[in-house]
């Protein structure tokens, strides 16, 4: 089953064209990496899929209902590129990851006991359990963005959306950030899409990339999509994923 597809695709804005003829689905229990140069429309698609934008023309379905009449957007989790964070910001790790329950409950309800079970869960999976109770300025890098990926799995979604996560993170993080995504999505069966620049180690870890540069250029496994030709031609001959893999 296709928990995310778009058909014909395309948005402008202010009559220029940003994404053209976009046809593009994700299966359920699928990781999915979608890679290409700076300002190849990469956001505007994940914007698009999460109803932040309207399509100019064509479709962008959630399970089969089109994003404007979806109304479970709790089972969609949603990562943006880390935030910066100064350090008069108060609130706990589980306070932080406490807010994604609300999509699942609604703005001012009050959380029951199996809300919190669920944020507890999250914290679990993320590893962050042992320091919940701690302001979350107080953390590292890594582990302020695992707390962000549990806000997200708070709502107990179905698929994760992350927009370039590993922006920002200290290269000794970035396998540990890359396994918990694996994990979550082998061991819980989340489907996930990740906005990445990192092409260099992305083919690890995913099990298709999907290459776009306005339009949707290539799709594939990270073997078939990896190539020297094929990042030539997205990136150019100096960008440094291509000369890695010469």
């Amino acid at each position: 089953m296709n928990v995310v597809e778009l058909r014909d695709m395309y948005f402008a804005y202010n009559d220029k064209v940003i994404l053209e003829n976009i046809n593009l689905s994700v299966e359920r229990g699928e990781f999915m990496a979608l890679i290409g140069p700076n300002g190849s429309g990469k956001s505007t698609l994940v914007k698009l899929v999460l109803g932040l934008l309207q399509p100019t023309q064509g479709q962008v379905l959630l399970y089969g209902a089109s994003v404007n009449k979806f109304n479970e957007w709790y089972r969609v989790g949603y990562v943006p590129q880390k935030a910066a964070l100064t350090s008069k910001f108060p609130a706990t790790v589980k306070e932080v990851v406490a807010t994604g329950r609300f999509g699942r409950v609604g703005l001012g309800h009050r959380l029951r006991q199996d809300d919190w079970k669920s944020i507890e869960e999250a914290l679990e999976m993320v590893g962050l359990i042992s320091l919940q109770h701690c302001p979350l300025v107080e953390l590292s890098g890594g582990q302020q963005q695992r707390a962000f990926i549990a806000r997200a799995l708070a709502s107990s979604p179905d698929i994760l959306i992350l927009d370039e996560p590993q922006v920002g993170l200290d290269d000794r993080y970035v396998y540990d950030f890359y396994r918990l995504l694996q994990q979550l999505n082998k061991e819980q069966n989340i489907t996930i899409i990740m906005v990445s620049h990192d092409v260099g180690a992305i083919g690890s870890w995913v099990d298709r990339i999907a290459c776009l540069n306005r339009k949707l250029v290539c799709q594939g496994s990270p073997h078939d999509i990896l190539t020297p030709y094929n990042l030539n031609h997205i990136y150019g001959t100096d960008h440094p994923a291509v000369a890695g893999l010469h």
